[in-house]
């Protein structure tokens, strides 16, 4: 979802975005993590070598932006045996900013015998297929 510097303010003023950060809020006190909800979520996914085994490290990145939040932790949870990740947020109560940029990032750290061409990410609005690229 793209939105202009003049939509953003209106919607910071609004009755929803109160109520957005009301619910961030209770959710920061609960600790309970939740799937993203970014604006303008943009998903990479990259293979590289790892050492000299012939087998790849795969990288993934996410990134998008909150408001008004308090500050969000985003990091993806890889679903047990499969190549699907779920992008999921962490509202803590540290601070709160009106506009917040987010990047995650995960990687393998091991080598791994066959990354396919492409992966699942699950977050707040569905389940995306994102292209695996050569770094």
């Amino acid at each position: 979802m793209s939105i202009s510097k003049e939509d953003a303010i209106q919607q910071i003023q609004s009755i929803e975005a109160q109520e957005l950060l009301q619910q961030h809020r209770k959710q920061a006190i609960t600790k309970t993590p939740v799937l993203a909800k970014a604006y303008d979520l943009v998903y990479k996914a990259y293979k590289r070598p790892y050492v000299n085994t012939g087998d790849d490290v795969l990288i993934i990145i996410a990134n998008g932006w909150y408001f008004p939040t308090p500050e969000v932790k985003l990091y993806f949870e890889p679903v047990r045996g499969k190549f699907e990740y779920q992008l999921m947020q962490n509202n803590s109560n540290a601070g709160f900013n009106l506009a917040t940029y987010h990047t995650a990032q995960w990687t393998s750290g091991l080598g791994l015998k066959a990354i396919p061409d492409s992966i699942l990410i699950q977050d707040a609005y569905g389940t995306h297929t994102v292209k695996v690229e050569s770094f």
